[in-house]
């Protein structure tokens, strides 16, 4: 090949790259978009105004009293379920109680919201002695029928109980002078997950 011919190939085959190159790029017009979000998470806070503490004194077998109690919804979220945790302390007064539960000779009645007072007969909805419900670990007012549907969000409910001293029929004067000191806890928990 002569010298003409084998520059005239390198330029025609250089000319060809740089043709390759330049038709592989190309011009266009583009855009972007951003979207922000923003989440925010409800509340779900319970508050509660008891209208008459529980403070049970002077009290014989055969005697209940009745209290009531206000829960109120300050969050955002609904309350579909509210647990009661319940534990006490015993004061054995004259330390004759040889191991018997005062717990066990008291009843927690709870009551439907159409009671008002006098006999508590056809207005208890569930009822469970005072020991059986410390050693539930979460006794659910909502099931009970107490509290149905919950506490709706910013909305408030109100509830009886009963108390009542058990007569068993039996010699109880073991429990003469003694007292009990009773704490609950309340527990409120959202409802399942939706669609928003």
């Amino acid at each position: 090949m002569g010298i003409k011919k084998t520059l005239g190939l390198g330029v025609a085959s250089a000319a060809l790259g740089l043709s390759l190159i330049g038709g592989g790029t190309f011009a266009y017009f583009s855009s972007t978009a951003t979207s922000t979000a923003t989440f925010a998470a409800g509340t779900l806070k319970l508050g509660s105004s008891f209208n008459t503490p529980v403070a049970l004194t002077n009290l014989k077998p055969g005697d209940y009293t009745v209290r009531t109690f206000t829960l109120s919804n300050d969050g955002t979220l609904d309350i579909k379920l509210l647990t009661l945790a319940t534990s006490y302390t015993i004061t054995d007064a004259k330390g004759d109680n040889a191991g018997q539960d005062l717990g066990d000779h008291f009843k927690i009645k709870l009551l439907d919201s159409s009671y008002t007072s006098g006999p508590l007969a056809g207005h208890v909805l569930s009822e469970i002695s005072l020991k059986d419900l410390k050693n539930t670990s979460s006794y659910d007012l909502v099931t009970a029928g107490v509290l149905p549907g919950g506490i709706a969000a910013t909305q408030t409910k109100t509830f009886k109980i009963a108390f009542e001293f058990v007569d068993n029929t039996q010699d109880q004067n073991i429990f003469q002078g003694d007292g009990l000191a009773l704490n609950w806890t309340f527990n409120a928990t959202q409802g399942l997950g939706e669609a928003k």
